[in-house]
C-alpha cells in the first residue's frame, strides 16, 4: 500500500434491504419498506431498490402517501447488527485496526498489510470477501477516515483513480480535488446544516472548501469550520478499533409452538447452565447478558441485562432474566433462543456464603453419575430432568419436555410424548380396528376411552380424534387420528 492511504472503508450502500433480501429474495421486485418501531412512531429506515425514491427517515404514513402499494417490512435490529458484527469479525481476521462505524459502514488500517497478502489488488479481495459478494460492498482507500467514506460512496463517479477493480476506488494524492465535485449530501452534519449551507449556494465540496474558513465559523459556529476541513480533505480523527470483546455464547432450538413462559423460563435455565459450564466461565464473573430469541414469522426479539453486581452463579442469572420475562416477553413463537454473557471479569461482586449448597451437591453427584454412564453407553446422555412447560395444553407433546442434566449436552429440549406415525385400519366410522406394530399387525380388542379436540384457531389447525385401545395381549396403546393429515399417529402417556 502506497502511503499516503492507511485507511480503507468498506461501505455497503442500504445494509438492512440487502440483509432483508438475501433472507427473502422474492421481494426484489417489490416496492419495500422497512420500518423501525422503536422510537414510538414508525419511521423509515431502508427500502428495497425499487422504492428508491424514498428519502430515509420520513414517516410510514409519508412513504405510503408516495407508494401505497409498498411491502412493509418490520426492522430485525438485532439481526442487522448481529451481521454487522460477522462483517467486522472477518475484517479482524486480515488487520488488527478494525472500526465499526455506523451499520454497513467499517474503517480498516491497512499499512504495511498489501506485501503479508501479495500485493495491493489480493489485498483488495480479501477485504471484499470479508464483506460477501451478495452485499456488494465498495472499497474505498485513503488517507484518513472521511476521504476514504467518500471513495467507497460515490464509485463510478469519481475522477480519482480506481485501482485493480469497479468497486475499487482509491483517493489521489490531492484529495480536495478528488471531492470538489461531490454534494455535501456527503458530509457527516446534521441535515439543518447542509440546507443552511446551500442557502449561500454552496452545495458542494469543492464550493465549501473554497470559502475562508473563519467565515464559516463565524456563520455555522464549530460545525462550519469542521465542514470546511473536511471538504478540503483533513480528517484527523484517528481510528479507533474495536475493544476486544470475549462473549460466550450457548443457542438453544426450542420445540414448535413455543409460546408458553414456563417453557422460555425452563429454556433460559438449561442456557444458563452451559454457558456457566463452559471452561472459560471457571472463574469469570459476568456483568451483561443478552437473550436472545428467533421467532415465527416475526422480527427478532431481544434484550440486553446489565446487572447491578457481578454474577458468577447460573442461578441468580437465571433469576434476573426470569423476572423481566414475566413483565416483557416475546409475543410469537419462538424457534430459537441464544444467551450471550459479555464483560467478563475474574472478580466477584457477590458476598461468598460460609453455609453447603445442598442443591448444588446433590447437582454435582448426579452429574458425575451421568458421566460414568456415559462412558458406559459411548457418550449417551442418559439421565435428564422433567420439565412441566404447559401441563393445561390439549396437545400432549407441549405438556413437558425433557432436558439433559449434563450442561455439555448439544442437543435441544424433547418432548415425552412426539407423536409417531403409524398403520391403522379403519372400521366404517373411521376408528381403529388393528394397529401395525413393528411387521405385524396387532388387533384393537376394546376401545377404552375416546375424546378429540379441534383447534382451528391455531396458524396450523389441529384436529385429532384419540382412542386409548387396548390389544388382545392385554397392552393398551393411545392413538389419535390427525383429520388436517388424514393420518394415524401412536401417542403413548397422552392423558
Amino acid at each position: 500500500m502506497r502511503q499516503g492511504t492507511p485507511i480503507a472503508c468498506i461501505a455497503i450502500a442500504h445494509w438492512r434491504a440487502r440483509l432483508e433480501l438475501a433472507r427473502r429474495p422474492e421481494l426484489a421486485e417489490r416496492v419495500g419498506v422497512i420500518v423501525d418501531r422503536s422510537g414510538g412512531r414508525a419511521v423509515v429506515v431502508d427500502h428495497l431498490p425499487a422504492a428508491s425514491s424514498l428519502t430515509l427517515g420520513k414517516s410510514l404514513r409519508q412513504a405510503l402517501s408516495l407508494h401505497s402499494e409498498a411491502t412493509i417490512l418490520e426492522a430485525d435490529e438485532p439481526y442487522y447488527r448481529q451481521a454487522f458484527e460477522q462483517m467486522l469479525s472477518a475484517l479482524d481476521s486480515i488487520s488488527d485496526r478494525v472500526e465499526g462505524a455506523e451499520l454497513g459502514i467499517g474503517y480498516v488500517g491497512v499499512n504495511g498489510l498489501a506485501t503479508m497478502h501479495g500485493g495491493e489488488a489480493e489485498l483488495h479481495e480479501a477485504l471484499l470477501r470479508a464483506a460477501s459478494e451478495y452485499l456488494k460492498p465498495r472499497l474505498g482507500l485513503g488517507p484518513n477516515k472521511f476521504t476514504s467514506l467518500v471513495a467507497a460512496q460515490v464509485r463510478g463517479r469519481v475522477r480519482g483513480r480506481v485501482r485493480g477493480r469497479a468497486n475499487v476506488t482509491t483517493v489521489p494524492s490531492d484529495a480536495a480535488a478528488f471531492l470538489a465535485p461531490h454534494s455535501i449530501d456527503l458530509l457527516p452534519c446534521a441535515s439543518e446544516l447542509k440546507e443552511d449551507l446551500r442557502r449561500f449556494g454552496l452545495a458542494t465540496m469543492g464550493a465549501v472548501a473554497s470559502q475562508e474558513p473563519q467565515a464559516l465559523l463565524d456563520r455555522f459556529g464549530r460545525e462550519g469550520r469542521r465542514v470546511w476541513e473536511l471538504a478540503n480533505g483533513i480528517d484527523e480523527r484517528p481510528l479507533r478499533p474495536r475493544a476486544y470483546k470475549e462473549p460466550v455464547t450457548e443457542t438453544l432450538s426450542l420445540p414448535p409452538e413455543s409460546t408458553s413462559l414456563q417453557l422460555l423460563r425452563a429454556a433460559v435455565d438449561t442456557l444458563l447452565q452451559r454457558v456457566y459450564a463452559q471452561p472459560r466461565m471457571q472463574g469469570r464473573y459476568v456483568e451483561t447478558a443478552t437473550l436472545t430469541c428467533v421467532l415465527e414469522d416475526a422480527p427478532t426479539w431481544e434484550r440486553t441485562f446489565h446487572f447491578k453486581t457481578k454474577l458468577g452463579d447460573w442461578r441468580r442469572t437465571a433469576e434476573i432474566i426470569q423476572a423481566r420475562l414475566e413483565v416483557e416477553h416475546p409475543q410469537a413463537p419462538v424457534e430459537a433462543m441464544t444467551i450471550t454473557l459479555a464483560n467478563l471479569s475474574g472478580a466477584s461482586g457477590e458476598q461468598l456464603s460460609f453455609f453447603p449448597d445442598l442443591r448444588h451437591d446433590r447437582e454435582r453427584r448426579l452429574l458425575e453419575t451421568e458421566r460414568q454412564l456415559q462412558a458406559r453407553l459411548n457418550g449417551k446422555h442418559s439421565l435428564h430432568r422433567l420439565v412441566e412447560v404447559a401441563p393445561w395444553h390439549p396437545l400432549p407433546e407441549l405438556r413437558a419436555l425433557q432436558v439433559s442434566i449434563d450442561p455439555s449436552a448439544g442437543d435441544g429440549m424433547r418432548s415425552l410424548t412426539t407423536p409417531e406415525i403409524v398403520a391403522v385400519r379403519e372400521g366404517p366410522t373411521q376408528e381403529p380396528r388393528a394397529v401395525q406394530i413393528g411387521e405385524r399387525w396387532r388387533e384393537v380388542t376394546r376401545i377404552e376411552d375416546q375424546w378429540s379436540f379441534d383447534l382451528w384457531w391455531r396458524p396450523t389447525p389441529v384436529t385429532r380424534s384419540y382412542y386409548r385401545v387396548s390389544q388382545a395381549n392385554g397392552n393398551q396403546l393411545t392413538l389419535f387420528r390427525e383429520q388436517c393429515e388424514d393420518r394415524w399417529y401412536r401417542q403413548d402417556a397422552s392423558s
